[in-house]
Protein backbone atom coordinates (compact mmCIF):
# COMPACT_ATOMS: atom_id res chain seq x y z
CA UNK A 1 0.00 0.00 0.00
CA UNK A 2 1.31 3.47 -0.82
CA UNK A 3 1.07 5.81 2.13
CA UNK A 4 0.90 9.59 2.36
CA UNK A 5 3.68 11.70 3.79
CA UNK A 6 4.72 11.14 7.42
CA UNK A 7 2.15 12.41 9.84
CA UNK A 8 2.57 14.90 12.61
CA UNK A 9 -0.79 14.61 14.35
CA UNK A 10 -0.47 16.23 17.79
CA UNK A 11 -0.77 14.08 20.89
CA UNK A 12 -4.40 13.87 21.96
CA UNK A 13 -4.16 12.77 25.57
CA UNK A 14 -5.06 15.48 28.05
CA UNK A 15 -4.95 15.88 31.79
CA UNK A 16 -8.56 17.03 31.72
CA UNK A 17 -9.74 13.91 29.93
CA UNK A 18 -7.88 11.60 32.26
CA UNK A 19 -9.14 13.49 35.29
CA UNK A 20 -12.74 13.04 34.20
CA UNK A 21 -12.04 9.41 33.36
CA UNK A 22 -11.00 8.89 36.95
CA UNK A 23 -14.04 10.68 38.31
CA UNK A 24 -16.23 7.61 38.05
CA UNK A 25 -15.66 3.89 38.26
CA UNK A 26 -15.76 2.12 34.94
CA UNK A 27 -17.57 -1.11 35.63
CA UNK A 28 -21.03 0.48 35.60
CA UNK A 29 -22.27 -2.33 37.82
CA UNK A 30 -23.66 -0.18 40.58
CA UNK A 31 -20.55 1.82 41.33
CA UNK A 32 -19.71 3.32 44.69
CA UNK A 33 -22.53 5.83 44.65
CA UNK A 34 -24.70 7.11 47.47
CA UNK A 35 -27.29 4.52 48.47
CA UNK A 36 -29.72 7.38 49.09
CA UNK A 37 -29.19 8.91 45.64
CA UNK A 38 -31.27 8.29 42.52
CA UNK A 39 -31.27 4.81 41.01
CA UNK A 40 -30.08 5.00 37.41
CA UNK A 41 -30.23 2.16 34.89
CA UNK A 42 -28.36 2.36 31.58
CA UNK A 43 -28.75 0.11 28.56
CA UNK A 44 -25.00 -0.36 28.09
CA UNK A 45 -21.91 0.47 30.07
CA UNK A 46 -21.25 3.33 27.63
CA UNK A 47 -24.30 5.16 28.92
CA UNK A 48 -23.67 3.80 32.39
CA UNK A 49 -20.26 5.46 32.44
CA UNK A 50 -21.76 8.79 31.40
CA UNK A 51 -24.32 8.50 34.18
CA UNK A 52 -21.62 7.57 36.70
CA UNK A 53 -19.50 10.57 35.77
CA UNK A 54 -22.43 12.92 36.28
CA UNK A 55 -23.96 11.29 39.37
CA UNK A 56 -20.63 10.63 41.06
CA UNK A 57 -21.06 9.97 44.77
CA UNK A 58 -24.74 10.90 44.75
CA UNK A 59 -26.33 8.23 42.63
CA UNK A 60 -26.33 4.51 41.90
CA UNK A 61 -25.79 3.31 38.35
CA UNK A 62 -26.33 -0.14 36.89
CA UNK A 63 -25.79 -1.09 33.25
CA UNK A 64 -27.85 -3.89 31.75
CA UNK A 65 -25.07 -4.71 29.26
CA UNK A 66 -21.55 -4.48 30.64
CA UNK A 67 -19.88 -7.35 28.79
CA UNK A 68 -17.18 -5.91 26.47
CA UNK A 69 -17.82 -8.74 24.00
CA UNK A 70 -21.63 -8.43 23.88
CA UNK A 71 -23.51 -7.13 20.83
CA UNK A 72 -26.29 -4.78 22.00
CA UNK A 73 -28.04 -5.05 18.62
CA UNK A 74 -29.08 -8.62 19.37
CA UNK A 75 -29.39 -8.46 23.17
CA UNK A 76 -32.49 -9.97 24.74
CA UNK A 77 -33.31 -8.69 28.20
CA UNK A 78 -34.27 -11.09 30.96
CA UNK A 79 -37.29 -10.47 33.21
CA UNK A 80 -34.84 -9.30 35.88
CA UNK A 81 -33.32 -6.80 33.45
CA UNK A 82 -36.76 -5.48 32.55
CA UNK A 83 -37.63 -5.12 36.22
CA UNK A 84 -34.52 -3.02 36.84
CA UNK A 85 -35.52 -0.70 34.02
CA UNK A 86 -39.11 -0.26 35.19
CA UNK A 87 -38.06 0.36 38.81
CA UNK A 88 -35.36 2.94 38.06
CA UNK A 89 -35.59 6.62 38.87
CA UNK A 90 -33.84 7.42 35.60
CA UNK A 91 -33.14 5.29 32.52
CA UNK A 92 -30.40 6.32 30.08
CA UNK A 93 -30.14 4.57 26.74
CA UNK A 94 -29.28 5.07 23.08
CA UNK A 95 -32.73 4.87 21.46
CA UNK A 96 -33.40 4.84 17.75
CA UNK A 97 -34.07 1.10 17.84
CA UNK A 98 -30.50 0.31 18.89
CA UNK A 99 -31.40 -1.00 22.35
CA UNK A 100 -35.01 -1.97 21.76
CA UNK A 101 -35.19 -4.01 24.95
CA UNK A 102 -35.35 -0.75 26.90
CA UNK A 103 -38.29 0.54 24.87
CA UNK A 104 -40.05 -2.78 25.37
CA UNK A 105 -39.55 -2.63 29.14
CA UNK A 106 -40.65 1.00 29.35
CA UNK A 107 -43.91 0.14 27.60
CA UNK A 108 -44.89 -1.66 30.80
CA UNK A 109 -43.59 1.02 33.17
CA UNK A 110 -45.40 3.89 34.77
CA UNK A 111 -43.81 7.34 34.91
CA UNK A 112 -40.17 6.29 34.54
CA UNK A 113 -38.01 9.21 33.47
CA UNK A 114 -35.79 8.32 30.52
CA UNK A 115 -33.19 10.01 28.34
CA UNK A 116 -32.07 8.89 24.90
CA UNK A 117 -28.74 9.45 23.22
CA UNK A 118 -30.47 9.98 19.86
CA UNK A 119 -32.45 12.90 21.31
CA UNK A 120 -29.25 14.47 22.61
CA UNK A 121 -27.71 13.96 19.16
CA UNK A 122 -30.60 15.82 17.54
CA UNK A 123 -30.37 18.57 20.16
CA UNK A 124 -26.62 18.97 19.61
CA UNK A 125 -26.53 18.65 15.82
CA UNK A 126 -30.01 19.40 14.53
CA UNK A 127 -30.05 16.01 12.79
CA UNK A 128 -32.75 13.42 13.38
CA UNK A 129 -31.79 9.75 13.80
CA UNK A 130 -34.00 7.39 11.82
CA UNK A 131 -35.38 4.54 13.92
CA UNK A 132 -34.26 0.99 13.19
CA UNK A 133 -35.40 -2.45 14.23
CA UNK A 134 -32.82 -5.02 15.29
CA UNK A 135 -33.74 -8.68 15.46
CA UNK A 136 -32.07 -11.22 17.69
CA UNK A 137 -30.22 -12.61 14.69
CA UNK A 138 -28.48 -9.39 13.76
CA UNK A 139 -29.09 -6.03 12.15
CA UNK A 140 -32.24 -5.05 10.30
CA UNK A 141 -31.48 -1.70 8.73
CA UNK A 142 -32.92 0.32 5.93
CA UNK A 143 -31.02 1.06 2.74
CA UNK A 144 -30.41 4.66 3.80
CA UNK A 145 -27.17 3.54 5.47
CA UNK A 146 -25.64 3.28 2.04
CA UNK A 147 -26.26 6.97 1.46
CA UNK A 148 -25.12 7.93 4.92
CA UNK A 149 -21.89 6.11 5.55
CA UNK A 150 -21.07 4.28 2.34
CA UNK A 151 -19.64 6.28 -0.51
CA UNK A 152 -18.76 5.56 -4.11
CA UNK A 153 -15.22 6.91 -4.09
CA UNK A 154 -16.25 10.22 -2.58
CA UNK A 155 -17.75 11.59 0.59
CA UNK A 156 -21.48 11.66 -0.14
CA UNK A 157 -24.38 13.25 1.67
CA UNK A 158 -27.49 11.62 3.08
CA UNK A 159 -30.92 13.15 3.22
CA UNK A 160 -30.63 16.59 4.74
CA UNK A 161 -31.57 16.70 8.41
CA UNK A 162 -31.50 12.96 9.06
CA UNK A 163 -29.09 10.09 9.63
CA UNK A 164 -29.50 6.34 9.81
CA UNK A 165 -26.39 5.82 11.95
CA UNK A 166 -27.69 5.17 15.45
CA UNK A 167 -24.22 4.82 17.01
CA UNK A 168 -24.54 8.32 18.46
CA UNK A 169 -22.22 7.85 21.44
CA UNK A 170 -19.34 8.42 19.02
CA UNK A 171 -20.57 12.01 18.59
CA UNK A 172 -18.72 13.88 21.31
CA UNK A 173 -20.95 16.99 21.12
CA UNK A 174 -24.02 14.78 21.51
CA UNK A 175 -22.63 13.05 24.58
CA UNK A 176 -21.77 16.40 26.16
CA UNK A 177 -25.40 17.39 25.66
CA UNK A 178 -26.60 14.08 27.09
CA UNK A 179 -24.42 14.57 30.18
CA UNK A 180 -26.01 17.97 30.73
CA UNK A 181 -29.47 16.44 30.33
CA UNK A 182 -28.61 13.72 32.85
CA UNK A 183 -27.50 16.41 35.30
CA UNK A 184 -30.76 18.30 34.86
CA UNK A 185 -32.86 15.18 35.49
CA UNK A 186 -30.80 14.20 38.52
CA UNK A 187 -31.14 17.74 39.85
CA UNK A 188 -34.91 17.34 39.64
CA UNK A 189 -34.77 13.98 41.41
CA UNK A 190 -32.29 15.16 44.04
CA UNK A 191 -32.29 18.98 44.26
CA UNK A 192 -29.86 19.04 47.19
CA UNK A 193 -27.04 17.89 44.89
CA UNK A 194 -28.07 19.81 41.77
CA UNK A 195 -24.90 21.91 41.62
CA UNK A 196 -22.75 18.81 42.10
CA UNK A 197 -24.36 17.04 39.14
CA UNK A 198 -24.09 20.06 36.88
CA UNK A 199 -20.44 20.65 37.77
CA UNK A 200 -19.64 17.03 36.90
CA UNK A 201 -21.45 17.33 33.57
CA UNK A 202 -19.66 20.57 32.77
CA UNK A 203 -16.29 18.97 33.52
CA UNK A 204 -17.03 16.12 31.15
CA UNK A 205 -18.26 18.52 28.46
CA UNK A 206 -15.03 20.53 28.73
CA UNK A 207 -12.93 17.39 28.30
CA UNK A 208 -14.91 16.14 25.32
CA UNK A 209 -14.80 19.57 23.68
CA UNK A 210 -11.02 19.60 24.01
CA UNK A 211 -10.77 16.16 22.43
CA UNK A 212 -13.22 17.16 19.70
CA UNK A 213 -11.20 20.26 18.81
CA UNK A 214 -7.91 18.39 18.73
CA UNK A 215 -9.36 15.62 16.63
CA UNK A 216 -10.88 18.08 14.16
CA UNK A 217 -7.58 19.90 13.74
CA UNK A 218 -5.54 16.72 13.43
CA UNK A 219 -7.71 14.67 11.11
CA UNK A 220 -8.91 17.56 8.98
CA UNK A 221 -5.31 18.60 8.33
CA UNK A 222 -4.41 15.05 7.31
CA UNK A 223 -7.36 14.56 4.91
CA UNK A 224 -7.84 11.03 6.21
CA UNK A 225 -9.71 8.60 3.96
CA UNK A 226 -10.99 5.52 5.75
CA UNK A 227 -13.03 2.36 5.34
CA UNK A 228 -15.24 0.78 7.97
CA UNK A 229 -16.80 -2.66 8.03
CA UNK A 230 -19.77 -1.13 9.88
CA UNK A 231 -20.52 2.60 10.34
CA UNK A 232 -19.95 2.45 14.07
CA UNK A 233 -17.54 5.37 14.36
CA UNK A 234 -19.01 7.45 11.57
CA UNK A 235 -20.21 10.36 13.71
CA UNK A 236 -16.79 10.88 15.26
CA UNK A 237 -15.02 10.77 11.92
CA UNK A 238 -17.61 13.07 10.36
CA UNK A 239 -16.99 15.55 13.19
CA UNK A 240 -13.26 15.27 12.54
CA UNK A 241 -13.73 15.98 8.81
CA UNK A 242 -12.35 12.60 7.77
CA UNK A 243 -13.66 10.99 4.58
CA UNK A 244 -15.50 7.66 4.50
CA UNK A 245 -14.87 5.91 1.17
CA UNK A 246 -16.59 2.64 2.08
CA UNK A 247 -18.48 1.34 -0.99
CA UNK A 248 -22.19 2.02 -0.60
CA UNK A 249 -23.29 -1.48 -1.55
CA UNK A 250 -21.02 -3.08 1.02
CA UNK A 251 -22.28 -0.85 3.83
CA UNK A 252 -25.90 -1.46 2.91
CA UNK A 253 -25.49 -5.24 2.92
CA UNK A 254 -23.63 -5.36 6.24
CA UNK A 255 -26.17 -3.13 7.94
CA UNK A 256 -29.02 -5.31 6.68
CA UNK A 257 -27.35 -8.39 8.14
CA UNK A 258 -26.74 -9.97 4.74
CA UNK A 259 -23.63 -10.90 2.80
CA UNK A 260 -22.35 -8.29 0.34
CA UNK A 261 -22.62 -9.13 -3.34
CA UNK A 262 -19.51 -10.47 -5.01
CA UNK A 263 -19.02 -7.13 -6.75
CA UNK A 264 -19.42 -5.09 -3.55
CA UNK A 265 -17.11 -7.41 -1.65
CA UNK A 266 -14.45 -7.20 -4.36
CA UNK A 267 -14.68 -3.41 -4.39
CA UNK A 268 -14.27 -3.25 -0.61
CA UNK A 269 -11.35 -5.68 -0.68
CA UNK A 270 -9.64 -3.69 -3.41
CA UNK A 271 -10.15 -0.46 -1.49
CA UNK A 272 -8.58 -1.98 1.62
CA UNK A 273 -5.26 -2.24 -0.20
CA UNK A 274 -5.44 0.90 -2.29
CA UNK A 275 -3.59 4.17 -1.92
CA UNK A 276 -6.94 5.94 -1.45
CA UNK A 277 -7.28 4.54 2.07
CA UNK A 278 -5.20 5.23 5.16
CA UNK A 279 -7.26 3.30 7.70
CA UNK A 280 -9.74 0.44 8.20
CA UNK A 281 -12.15 0.59 11.15
CA UNK A 282 -13.61 -2.73 12.31
CA UNK A 283 -16.17 -3.70 14.95
CA UNK A 284 -15.02 -6.95 16.60
CA UNK A 285 -18.40 -7.44 18.26
CA UNK A 286 -20.24 -7.88 14.96
CA UNK A 287 -17.58 -9.66 12.93
CA UNK A 288 -18.70 -11.87 10.05
CA UNK A 289 -16.78 -14.04 7.61
CA UNK A 290 -16.99 -11.21 5.08
CA UNK A 291 -15.69 -8.50 7.39
CA UNK A 292 -12.91 -10.78 8.64
CA UNK A 293 -11.77 -11.39 5.08
CA UNK A 294 -11.69 -7.65 4.47
CA UNK A 295 -9.58 -7.17 7.59
CA UNK A 296 -7.25 -9.95 6.48
CA UNK A 297 -6.86 -8.29 3.08
CA UNK A 298 -6.12 -4.94 4.70
CA UNK A 299 -3.55 -6.48 7.02
CA UNK A 300 -1.85 -8.23 4.11
CA UNK A 301 -1.70 -4.93 2.23
CA UNK A 302 -0.31 -3.04 5.21
CA UNK A 303 -3.42 -0.92 5.72
CA UNK A 304 -3.66 0.00 9.42
CA UNK A 305 -6.63 -1.49 11.29
CA UNK A 306 -8.29 -0.02 14.39
CA UNK A 307 -11.11 -1.61 16.40
CA UNK A 308 -14.09 0.48 17.49
CA UNK A 309 -16.51 -1.29 19.83
CA UNK A 310 -20.12 -1.02 20.98
CA UNK A 311 -19.32 -1.19 24.69
CA UNK A 312 -16.62 0.02 27.06
CA UNK A 313 -13.51 -2.11 27.51
CA UNK A 314 -12.89 -3.33 31.05
CA UNK A 315 -11.37 -0.61 33.20
CA UNK A 316 -12.20 2.40 31.01
CA UNK A 317 -14.54 5.31 31.64
CA UNK A 318 -16.23 7.12 28.76
CA UNK A 319 -13.81 10.04 28.39
CA UNK A 320 -10.77 7.81 28.69
CA UNK A 321 -12.23 5.37 26.15
CA UNK A 322 -12.88 8.10 23.59
CA UNK A 323 -9.39 9.48 24.14
CA UNK A 324 -7.92 6.00 23.66
CA UNK A 325 -9.93 5.51 20.45
CA UNK A 326 -8.49 8.68 18.96
CA UNK A 327 -5.01 7.82 20.18
CA UNK A 328 -5.31 4.40 18.52
CA UNK A 329 -6.18 6.04 15.21
CA UNK A 330 -3.34 8.52 15.64
CA UNK A 331 -0.90 5.67 16.24
CA UNK A 332 -2.20 3.71 13.26
CA UNK A 333 -1.92 6.69 10.94
CA UNK A 334 1.54 7.49 12.18
CA UNK A 335 2.67 4.05 11.10
CA UNK A 336 0.79 3.96 7.81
Amino acid sequence: MRSPSPRSIPALASVAVLAVAGLAGCSSDGGDGDSSGPEIVASTNVYGSLAEIVSGEHGNVESVIDDPSADPHSFEASPADAAKITQADLVVYNGGGYDEFVDQALENAQEVTSLQGVDAFTEATGTQVEAHSHGAGGHDHAHEHADEEGHDHEHGAEEEGSTSNEHVWYSLPAMSTLAENIADELATLNPADADYYRENAAGLADSLEELHQRGTEAFGAEHVHYLQTEPIGGHMFDDFDAHDVTPAGFTSAIEEGSDPSAADFAEMRDFAGSDEVQLLIVNPQTQTAATKEIADAAEAAGTPIVEFTETLPDGDGFAEWMNNNVDAVETALGGA
